[in-house]
Protein backbone atom coordinates (compact mmCIF):
# COMPACT_ATOMS: atom_id res chain seq x y z
CA UNK A 1 0.00 0.00 0.00
CA UNK A 2 2.86 2.39 0.82
CA UNK A 3 5.97 1.80 -1.24
CA UNK A 4 8.99 3.72 -2.44
CA UNK A 5 10.66 6.86 -1.13
CA UNK A 6 8.53 8.57 1.52
CA UNK A 7 10.55 11.43 3.08
CA UNK A 8 9.91 12.44 6.69
CA UNK A 9 9.31 16.11 6.00
CA UNK A 10 10.81 18.86 8.11
CA UNK A 11 8.51 21.53 9.55
CA UNK A 12 9.54 25.12 8.87
CA UNK A 13 8.93 27.91 11.38
CA UNK A 14 9.15 31.68 11.01
CA UNK A 15 11.43 33.79 13.19
CA UNK A 16 8.49 34.58 15.48
CA UNK A 17 7.97 30.84 16.04
CA UNK A 18 4.81 30.46 13.96
CA UNK A 19 4.46 27.86 11.24
CA UNK A 20 5.97 29.03 7.96
CA UNK A 21 3.15 28.00 5.68
CA UNK A 22 4.66 29.17 2.41
CA UNK A 23 8.04 27.51 2.96
CA UNK A 24 6.36 24.28 4.03
CA UNK A 25 4.30 24.33 0.83
CA UNK A 26 7.34 25.07 -1.33
CA UNK A 27 9.26 22.19 0.20
CA UNK A 28 6.37 19.79 -0.37
CA UNK A 29 6.30 20.83 -4.02
CA UNK A 30 10.07 20.34 -4.27
CA UNK A 31 9.78 16.77 -2.95
CA UNK A 32 6.82 15.84 -5.13
CA UNK A 33 8.48 17.34 -8.22
CA UNK A 34 11.53 15.18 -7.46
CA UNK A 35 9.36 12.08 -7.78
CA UNK A 36 8.91 10.91 -4.18
CA UNK A 37 6.22 8.31 -3.64
CA UNK A 38 4.64 9.74 -0.49
CA UNK A 39 5.21 12.06 2.47
CA UNK A 40 5.65 11.16 6.13
CA UNK A 41 4.52 14.33 7.91
CA UNK A 42 4.99 15.17 11.59
CA UNK A 43 7.45 12.43 12.34
CA UNK A 44 10.59 12.91 14.40
CA UNK A 45 12.28 14.93 11.64
CA UNK A 46 9.15 17.07 11.54
CA UNK A 47 9.53 18.02 15.23
CA UNK A 48 6.06 16.82 16.23
CA UNK A 49 7.25 16.65 19.85
CA UNK A 50 7.95 20.39 19.85
CA UNK A 51 4.48 21.35 18.65
CA UNK A 52 1.16 21.77 20.42
CA UNK A 53 -1.81 19.60 19.39
CA UNK A 54 -3.41 22.66 17.78
CA UNK A 55 -0.28 23.35 15.72
CA UNK A 56 -0.09 19.72 14.68
CA UNK A 57 -3.69 19.79 13.49
CA UNK A 58 -3.10 23.07 11.65
CA UNK A 59 0.02 21.82 9.90
CA UNK A 60 -1.57 18.48 9.06
CA UNK A 61 -4.60 20.14 7.48
CA UNK A 62 -2.45 22.54 5.47
CA UNK A 63 -0.25 19.76 4.14
CA UNK A 64 -3.12 17.47 3.15
CA UNK A 65 -4.89 20.33 1.42
CA UNK A 66 -1.76 21.45 -0.44
CA UNK A 67 -0.75 17.94 -1.54
CA UNK A 68 -4.28 17.50 -2.89
CA UNK A 69 -3.87 13.81 -3.64
CA UNK A 70 -0.65 14.08 -5.65
CA UNK A 71 1.06 11.51 -3.38
CA UNK A 72 -0.09 9.61 -0.27
CA UNK A 73 0.27 11.52 3.00
CA UNK A 74 1.06 9.61 6.20
CA UNK A 75 0.47 11.81 9.24
CA UNK A 76 2.29 11.20 12.50
CA UNK A 77 -0.30 11.37 15.28
CA UNK A 78 1.52 9.64 18.13
CA UNK A 79 1.66 11.13 21.62
CA UNK A 80 2.32 9.94 25.15
CA UNK A 81 -1.43 9.60 25.71
CA UNK A 82 -3.74 7.08 24.07
CA UNK A 83 -6.65 9.51 24.29
CA UNK A 84 -4.70 12.32 22.62
CA UNK A 85 -3.36 9.96 19.95
CA UNK A 86 -6.89 8.82 19.14
CA UNK A 87 -8.05 12.44 18.90
CA UNK A 88 -5.26 13.43 16.52
CA UNK A 89 -5.79 10.28 14.47
CA UNK A 90 -9.49 10.98 14.06
CA UNK A 91 -8.63 14.51 13.03
CA UNK A 92 -6.20 13.12 10.44
CA UNK A 93 -8.92 10.90 9.03
CA UNK A 94 -11.34 13.81 8.95
CA UNK A 95 -9.03 16.04 6.90
CA UNK A 96 -8.33 13.33 4.33
CA UNK A 97 -4.96 11.87 5.32
CA UNK A 98 -4.11 8.59 3.62
CA UNK A 99 -2.79 7.01 6.84
CA UNK A 100 -1.67 7.76 10.36
CA UNK A 101 1.66 6.77 11.89
CA UNK A 102 1.67 5.82 15.55
CA UNK A 103 4.88 5.83 17.56
CA UNK A 104 5.03 3.78 20.75
CA UNK A 105 4.59 6.19 23.69
CA UNK A 106 8.00 7.38 24.77
CA UNK A 107 9.61 8.61 28.03
CA UNK A 108 8.69 5.54 30.08
CA UNK A 109 8.81 1.82 29.32
CA UNK A 110 5.51 0.09 28.55
CA UNK A 111 4.72 -3.59 28.89
CA UNK A 112 3.79 -5.55 25.78
CA UNK A 113 0.20 -5.67 27.00
CA UNK A 114 0.13 -1.87 27.24
CA UNK A 115 1.69 -1.40 23.80
CA UNK A 116 -0.87 -3.73 22.22
CA UNK A 117 -3.72 -1.96 24.00
CA UNK A 118 -2.47 1.47 22.88
CA UNK A 119 -2.03 0.53 19.23
CA UNK A 120 -5.30 -1.40 19.18
CA UNK A 121 -7.20 1.57 20.59
CA UNK A 122 -5.98 3.77 17.74
CA UNK A 123 -6.63 1.14 15.07
CA UNK A 124 -10.16 0.69 16.40
CA UNK A 125 -10.77 4.45 16.42
CA UNK A 126 -10.12 5.10 12.72
CA UNK A 127 -10.95 3.50 9.39
CA UNK A 128 -7.88 4.68 7.47
CA UNK A 129 -4.61 2.71 7.38
CA UNK A 130 -2.34 2.75 10.42
CA UNK A 131 1.44 2.60 10.09
CA UNK A 132 3.30 1.53 13.22
CA UNK A 133 6.32 3.76 13.89
CA UNK A 134 8.91 1.63 15.69
CA UNK A 135 11.76 3.73 17.11
CA UNK A 136 13.17 1.82 20.11
CA UNK A 137 16.12 4.18 20.65
CA UNK A 138 13.64 6.90 21.64
CA UNK A 139 10.61 4.96 22.86
CA UNK A 140 12.57 2.33 24.80
CA UNK A 141 10.40 -0.40 23.32
CA UNK A 142 11.03 -2.57 20.26
CA UNK A 143 7.88 -4.09 18.79
CA UNK A 144 8.65 -7.67 17.86
CA UNK A 145 7.57 -9.09 14.52
CA UNK A 146 5.45 -11.66 16.33
CA UNK A 147 3.58 -8.93 18.23
CA UNK A 148 3.18 -6.94 15.04
CA UNK A 149 1.83 -9.99 13.24
CA UNK A 150 -0.73 -10.53 15.99
CA UNK A 151 -1.86 -6.90 15.67
CA UNK A 152 -2.16 -7.24 11.90
CA UNK A 153 -4.33 -10.34 12.32
CA UNK A 154 -6.60 -8.47 14.73
CA UNK A 155 -6.83 -5.14 12.89
CA UNK A 156 -7.28 -5.06 9.14
CA UNK A 157 -6.27 -1.40 8.87
CA UNK A 158 -2.77 -1.86 10.34
CA UNK A 159 -1.07 -1.55 6.98
CA UNK A 160 2.63 -1.04 7.55
CA UNK A 161 5.59 -0.36 9.78
CA UNK A 162 8.34 2.21 9.71
CA UNK A 163 11.35 0.78 11.53
CA UNK A 164 14.07 3.15 12.67
CA UNK A 165 16.48 0.53 13.90
CA UNK A 166 19.99 -0.37 12.79
CA UNK A 167 19.44 -4.06 12.01
CA UNK A 168 18.98 -5.80 8.69
CA UNK A 169 18.02 -8.98 10.53
CA UNK A 170 15.20 -7.09 12.23
CA UNK A 171 13.93 -5.91 8.84
CA UNK A 172 14.28 -9.39 7.38
CA UNK A 173 12.06 -10.77 10.15
CA UNK A 174 9.45 -8.12 9.39
CA UNK A 175 9.26 -9.33 5.81
CA UNK A 176 9.37 -12.99 6.76
CA UNK A 177 6.83 -12.92 9.60
CA UNK A 178 4.37 -10.12 8.84
CA UNK A 179 4.20 -10.31 5.05
CA UNK A 180 3.49 -14.03 5.40
CA UNK A 181 0.20 -13.01 7.01
CA UNK A 182 -0.49 -9.91 4.93
CA UNK A 183 1.55 -9.73 1.69
CA UNK A 184 0.50 -6.14 0.99
CA UNK A 185 1.82 -5.01 4.40
CA UNK A 186 4.39 -2.23 3.91
CA UNK A 187 7.81 -2.69 5.50
CA UNK A 188 9.64 0.64 5.47
CA UNK A 189 13.06 1.45 6.91
CA UNK A 190 13.93 4.71 8.62
CA UNK A 191 17.62 4.18 7.83
CA UNK A 192 18.57 5.96 4.60
CA UNK A 193 21.20 3.39 3.66
CA UNK A 194 18.89 0.38 3.88
CA UNK A 195 17.00 0.99 0.66
CA UNK A 196 18.57 -1.62 -1.63
CA UNK A 197 19.08 -4.32 1.03
CA UNK A 198 15.47 -4.00 2.15
CA UNK A 199 14.14 -4.16 -1.40
CA UNK A 200 16.24 -7.26 -2.01
CA UNK A 201 14.65 -8.90 1.04
CA UNK A 202 11.13 -8.13 -0.18
CA UNK A 203 10.56 -4.89 1.72
CA UNK A 204 8.97 -1.77 0.32
CA UNK A 205 11.13 1.33 0.71
CA UNK A 206 12.52 3.92 3.07
CA UNK A 207 11.52 7.01 5.01
CA UNK A 208 14.86 8.82 4.57
CA UNK A 209 15.53 12.16 6.26
CA UNK A 210 18.30 13.04 3.80
CA UNK A 211 15.70 12.96 1.03
CA UNK A 212 14.73 16.41 2.31
CA UNK A 213 18.07 17.58 0.86
CA UNK A 214 18.53 15.33 -2.20
CA UNK A 215 15.36 13.33 -2.91
CA UNK A 216 16.34 12.54 -6.50
CA UNK A 217 19.17 10.26 -5.32
CA UNK A 218 16.82 8.01 -3.38
CA UNK A 219 14.18 8.10 -6.11
CA UNK A 220 16.69 7.13 -8.82
CA UNK A 221 17.71 3.98 -6.95
CA UNK A 222 14.18 2.91 -6.17
CA UNK A 223 12.87 3.47 -9.66
CA UNK A 224 15.82 1.64 -11.21
CA UNK A 225 15.04 -1.30 -8.93
CA UNK A 226 11.36 -1.21 -9.83
CA UNK A 227 12.06 -1.46 -13.54
CA UNK A 228 14.49 -4.33 -12.98
CA UNK A 229 17.60 -2.30 -13.74
CA UNK A 230 19.75 -3.49 -10.84
CA UNK A 231 22.99 -2.32 -12.47
CA UNK A 232 21.77 1.27 -12.54
CA UNK A 233 20.55 1.01 -8.95
CA UNK A 234 24.05 -0.06 -7.90
CA UNK A 235 25.63 2.71 -9.95
CA UNK A 236 23.44 5.28 -8.17
CA UNK A 237 24.14 3.89 -4.70
CA UNK A 238 27.45 5.74 -3.97
CA UNK A 239 25.75 9.12 -4.48
CA UNK A 240 23.17 8.17 -1.86
CA UNK A 241 25.77 6.78 0.55
CA UNK A 242 27.64 10.09 0.47
CA UNK A 243 24.62 11.68 2.13
CA UNK A 244 24.97 9.49 5.21
CA UNK A 245 27.85 11.62 6.52
CA UNK A 246 25.21 14.18 7.49
CA UNK A 247 24.17 11.87 10.33
CA UNK A 248 27.66 12.08 11.85
CA UNK A 249 27.52 15.86 12.30
CA UNK A 250 27.25 16.70 16.03
CA UNK A 251 24.11 18.49 17.14
CA UNK A 252 20.36 18.07 17.20
CA UNK A 253 19.41 16.34 13.97
CA UNK A 254 16.56 18.81 13.41
CA UNK A 255 19.11 21.61 13.35
CA UNK A 256 21.53 19.58 11.21
CA UNK A 257 19.01 18.69 8.50
CA UNK A 258 17.59 22.20 8.32
CA UNK A 259 21.06 23.69 8.09
CA UNK A 260 21.94 21.15 5.38
CA UNK A 261 18.89 22.24 3.40
CA UNK A 262 19.91 25.90 3.68
CA UNK A 263 23.54 25.23 2.72
CA UNK A 264 22.46 23.16 -0.28
CA UNK A 265 20.01 25.80 -1.46
CA UNK A 266 16.95 23.62 -1.03
CA UNK A 267 15.19 25.91 1.46
CA UNK A 268 15.76 29.14 3.39
CA UNK A 269 17.32 29.03 6.83
CA UNK A 270 14.85 27.91 9.47
CA UNK A 271 15.83 27.13 13.03
CA UNK A 272 14.64 24.10 14.95
CA UNK A 273 12.58 24.76 18.05
CA UNK A 274 14.20 24.62 21.44
CA UNK A 275 15.50 22.63 23.19
CA UNK A 276 17.34 22.13 19.89
CA UNK A 277 19.98 24.82 19.41
CA UNK A 278 21.77 26.19 16.34
CA UNK A 279 24.85 24.27 15.29
CA UNK A 280 28.25 25.18 16.67
CA UNK A 281 30.92 26.54 14.34
CA UNK A 282 32.65 23.16 14.37
CA UNK A 283 29.44 21.32 13.46
CA UNK A 284 28.73 23.76 10.67
CA UNK A 285 32.21 23.20 9.28
CA UNK A 286 31.74 19.44 9.38
CA UNK A 287 28.37 19.75 7.70
CA UNK A 288 29.82 21.94 4.95
CA UNK A 289 32.50 19.33 4.37
CA UNK A 290 29.92 16.53 4.20
CA UNK A 291 27.78 18.46 1.72
CA UNK A 292 30.80 19.41 -0.38
CA UNK A 293 31.87 15.77 -0.59
CA UNK A 294 28.34 14.92 -1.71
CA UNK A 295 28.38 17.71 -4.35
CA UNK A 296 25.53 19.49 -2.61
CA UNK A 297 27.14 22.60 -1.11
CA UNK A 298 25.94 25.88 -2.58
CA UNK A 299 26.41 28.17 0.43
CA UNK A 300 29.73 28.97 2.12
CA UNK A 301 28.26 31.45 4.58
CA UNK A 302 29.79 30.94 8.03
CA UNK A 303 27.31 33.14 9.88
Amino acid sequence: MFRGIIPPTVTFFREDGALDIETNRSHIDFLIDAGVHGLFVLGTTGEFMHMSPKEREQHAAEVVQHVNGRVPVILGTGTLSTRETVRLSRHAQGIGADAVAIVTPYFWTLTEREVIAHLSAVANAVDIPVVIYNFPAYSNYNISSETLAALVKEHGNIAGVKDTIDSLEHLRRRVEVVKEIKPEFSVLAGGDGYLLPLLEMGGDGTVPATANVAPERHVAIFEAWERGDYATALDELPALEELLAIYRVPGSFHSVIKEAMAMSGVAPTSGARQPALPLTADSRARLREALANADLLTSTDDN
